[in-house]
């Protein structure tokens, strides 16, 4: 096939739906039967109303050179770019809808977005919470479950003395007293929904007095930081949280590779969703016990008593129960984790189901 790949979110910038972009692209690009013309923004979200139209006049161009069979665009937002690119064109489209493009309360966003995601050819959704969603909102939309992949590109198998060096240079802590703590990990975004300010607002302090070598690495950045900072002095946990801000992929390595449970105590929040949550695929990659929220998303990422935990929102109570008792004996041994999440979320096994996808339309459209 010949491919048009348009996306406004791709590395060097940093966050799940880059990483989406980077391994769809990367893999569908490897499959020699395949050309794909990549039209890419990788830089911030503030420069986008100029952005927007360049992005459309090179992917134009683009697509009167090379005759695309058809036009991939990699999130909601891109609805309105791929209307005008499926009408000038003349090919079909395929857009991923990751969770929030359904969500969003922005009337403006409602009256520009809305009408061009209703007509695209096909809607892929990253999770099965997300195509309840999108039929909700857009019923007579042909709609298409794809779950998110994960690249097996965190894991090391040896080496486990450099990975602690490293995570307790960035704790701030010698590699000593790192290995005398339970570590818990947190890789996301600062923001309500997923959960570090309820976590440790509600759950945490109860954690420590069961075990007091607890320690929460928190990595990201986000609007709860301050926030966040606040609760932990509040309930004297400087000792029981770290904050590490954002960090490399690198990094996030060692970190997954060292942590004994990775967390997302995501919570409901009005008008925004967990679309999957790519960083538990990568944490449950390296073997990492992954106890999650069983919300949104999430469990069709984390399949309970295979790769993690899930446990119910906002009970902090049980929260609390099923780390404590994660901690102190494992439920499920780590090669058990990280097999069967490399064995189910390959990107190659997306990906082919996104080609299956691709050539059903192109067919449809007689390219």
């Amino acid at each position: 096939m010949r491919i048009l790949f348009v996306t406004r979110k791709y590395p060097p910038s940093t966050g799940g739906m880059e990483l989406a972009a980077y391994e769809l692209y990367t893999a569908l690009a490897a499959n020699k039967d395949n050309t794909v013309a990549l039209i890419k923004w990788g830089g911030a979200n503030k420069m986008l109303p100029i952005i927007y139209p360049w992005l459309l006049l090179r992917a134009l161009l683009s697509g009167l050179r090379k005759r695309p069979d058809v036009i991939y665009l990699q999130d909601g937002m891109m609805a309105p770019l791929g209307l005008a690119l499926k009408w000038l064109l003349r090919r079909p489209t395929l857009m991923t809808i990751h969770g929030k493009e359904v969500t969003y309360e922005n009337k403006l966003y409602r009256a520009i977005v809305f009408p061009a995601i209703r007509r695209q050819n096909l809607l892929v959704a990253v999770s099965s919470d997300t195509e309840r969603a999108l039929r909700r909102v857009f019923p007579k939309v042909h709609t298409r479950l794809i779950l998110n992949g994960v690249s097996d590109n965190y894991y090391a198998s040896d080496r486990r003395d450099e990975q602690y060096t490293q995570v307790a240079a960035m704790a701030g802590m010698t590699k000593e007293a790192l290995q005398k703590r339970k570590l818990i990990l947190t890789v996301g975004r600062l923001v309500r929904r997923k959960g570090v300010l309820w976590f440790i607002e509600n759950a945490l302090a109860d954690l420590v007095k069961l075990d007091p070598s607890v320690l929460y690495l928190v990595s990201g950045e986000g609007g709860d930081r301050e926030a966040i900072k606040a609760a932990i002095a509040a309930r004297g946990l400087e000792d029981h949280v770290k904050m590490l801000g954002r960090t490399s992929d690198a990094a996030r390595a060692a970190l997954y590779n060292s942590t004994d449970i990775f967390l997302m105590p995501n919570i409901p929040v009005p008008h925004d969703m967990e679309g999957m949550g790519l960083v538990a695929l990568e944490a449950a990659s390296c073997g990492a016990l992954v106890v999650a929220s069983n919300l949104e998303g999430i469990p069709d990422a984390i399949q309970n008593g295979r790769n993690g935990v899930l446990v119910e929102a906002k009970n902090a109570a049980k929260l609390v129960q099923v780390i404590h008792h994660e901690l102190s004996k494992r439920s499920i041994p780590p090669e058990v984790v990280r097999s069967y999440t490399v064995e189910n979320y390959t990107w190659s096994k997306r990906t082919r189901e996104y080609e299956s996808a691709m050539l059903k339309l192109t067919s449809q459209a007689g390219h």
